[in-house]
């Protein structure tokens, strides 16, 4: 029980607003907006919690299990603390709701930078997410790329939730998806990164979600 009151505590220090749901410390909402809440149940904790959106009358609003990295790959033995998962949930909400991705300013220069190296060729990469921030560039297993296309091969890859998105590269300077892109790249994946030739400069980058719609790009130190 110790475990639970320590998470317990260190949520209610970072989030003041936390509800306690029928007297168990280990069951919490959090409120939102619109009347929707942040329903946590880690009564078994280390194991992986039970989280969803609920609505004031605790219907189900939304459930975000298969959308949180930390969720979808959680592991008993390497778990993070509740905070840190509360904290991922809510960055990845404010996410859509700003319609809005963030990335490291030392990732998205290197990857302008590999850009060039390789042009008139294009670059293709998966990219990792963690804590709600794009953190790492993943080069697939047998990609291949020519200054017209690049392909890579999902099953090649192992499982691995964290890898959210996409990124690669438009030789010709168009950073706008091609019909190509969303019928095999933007397929899989929340999110995709494209970089147009000359690659010098953050208006050569642009981001999509699946089906093509832009989203804002937040660089961060």
């Amino acid at each position: 029980m110790e475990i639970i009151e320590d998470q317990y505590q260190k949520v209610i220090e970072a989030f003041p607003n936390t509800i306690i749901v029928k007297n168990f410390i280990s069951h919490l909402k959090i409120p939102l907006m619109n009347n929707v809440f942040l329903d946590i149940d880690y009564s078994k904790y280390p194991r992986r919690p039970k989280v969803i959106l609920i609505k004031a009358d605790g219907q189900v609003f939304k459930k975000v299990d298969n959308m949180i990295s930390s969720l979808m790959g959680w592991k008993k033995k390497k778990a993070p603390s509740i905070v840190e998962l509360i904290t991922e949930i809510l960055a990845f909400i404010e996410g859509m709701r700003s319609n809005k991705i963030t990335v490291k300013a030392d990732l998205i220069n290197g990857i302008l930078a590999l850009c060039r190296d390789h042009h008139p060729r294009e670059i293709l990469g998966l990219l990792r997410v963690d804590k709600g921030i794009i953190t790492e560039f993943i080069l697939p297993p047998g990609a291949i790329t020519s200054n017209k296309s690049g392909v890579y091969y999902p099953r090649r890859m192992p499982s691995d939730p964290s890898l959210e998105g996409t990124v690669h590269s438009h030789p010709s300077g168009n950073p706008n998806p091609s019909p190509t892109d969303l019928k095999s790249i933007f397929i899989k994946g929340r999110f995709h990164i494209i970089v147009g030739f000359p690659y010098d400069n953050l208006n050569c980058v642009k981001c999509f979600d699946r089906k093509g719609k832009g989203i804002n790009l937040q660089i961060i130190d």
